[in-house]
């Protein structure tokens, strides 16, 4: 019966990508345009120099800095202050890869992986201020609200985050790296190359499946906006263009940015390619986050 239905569904996939195939020839070329345009020059500077600034020790200096502040208030370990704060500078799903390096050299434990998770969502501020408050709302203000909502509903998480016990500080020893600088950047090249094509083939593949849905369900234009669960972009261009009020396409938008789409969530666990990884705890977090922000854009709207 498996056997079956896979056979039928794997017809069925090559009848919808045949049948529509100017349209997902159309998705692809946004998936490139995306990764080029908007995704890839905010990420590759900052994936680059993450690696650079992990082999030459950078993180001991920041983490005695916010050494209170990841272990007071979020407790998680102090060297997760440099996953946060580059997070927060060029957004999600280089948060995961962040994580995912400062495990593998032993800096922090699986479970700060987890709770960071939780917390460390940011979505590029260029991004939120720019191409959402600028291009989609035609509002500046807007963007900021956004903004401010999306990093104080995840502050809020992180908060509530502390209440765990299963808090373990390490003391890392130093990373004493007997490569060079030329050979240091080489890897750090290869491995956000590996990252970024990584990235394109999960936009490409969810806007293709976006494509498709959108041939079977065929939504009113006003409420194609929905696709953003999956592909946040997407779903915010249509949401740009759909007749609601700017309120309204503010507070969706916030949640969107918050929420991340299952794109997103497909990339972070792709880069952390870890099975002790639970993906609900990670799904509740990112749904919490996309309620509270659109909370805290209603009132910031009704303030100001």
């Amino acid at each position: 019966m498996k056997k079956i239905l896979s056979i039928v569904t794997f017809l069925l996939l090559i009848y919808f990508i045949l049948s529509n195939s100017v349209e997902i020839m159309e998705s692809i070329k946004l998936s490139f345009s995306i990764c080029i345009n908007n995704l890839f020059p905010s990420l590759i500077p900052f994936m680059l120099l993450s690696n650079l600034l992990i082999n030459y020790n950078f993180i001991d200096d920041l983490s005695d800095i916010f050494n209170k502040i990841m272990t007071k208030i979020f407790r998680v370990n102090k060297n997760c202050s440099f996953a946060l704060i580059m997070s927060i500078m060029s957004g999600t799903p280089s948060n995961a890869k962040y994580l995912k390096d400062l495990f593998n050299n032993k800096l922090i434990s699986i479970k700060d992986v987890k709770k960071c998770l939780n917390f460390c969502h940011f979505t590029n501020p260029i991004f939120i201020l720019g191409t959402i408050g600028y291009t989609f709302l035609g509002n500046k203000k807007m963007g900021l609200i956004i903004l401010i909502s999306h990093y104080l509903s995840a502050i809020i998480i992180g908060l509530f985050n502390k209440k765990d016990n299963d808090f373990i500080s390490i003391e890392s020893d130093k990373i004493n790296s007997n490569n060079n600088f030329i050979n240091i950047l080489k890897q750090s090249i290869n491995s956000t190359i590996d990252t970024l094509f990584l990235i394109l083939g999960i936009i490409t593949t969810c806007l293709i499946v976006t494509c498709i849905l959108n041939n079977i369900i065929n939504l009113d234009n006003n409420y194609k906006f929905v696709y953003g669960l999956i592909e946040i972009t997407q779903g915010l261009k249509y949401l740009s263009l759909s007749n609601f009020s700017i309120e309204i396409k503010t507070i969706l938008s916030s949640f969107f940015i918050s929420f991340g789409g299952l794109c997103i969530h497909a990339q972070v666990f792709s880069i952390l390619d870890n099975k002790k990884i639970r993906y609900l705890p990670y799904f509740s977090s990112r749904l919490i986050h996309g309620i509270l922000s659109s909370i805290l854009t209603y009132l910031l709207i009704r303030i100001f």
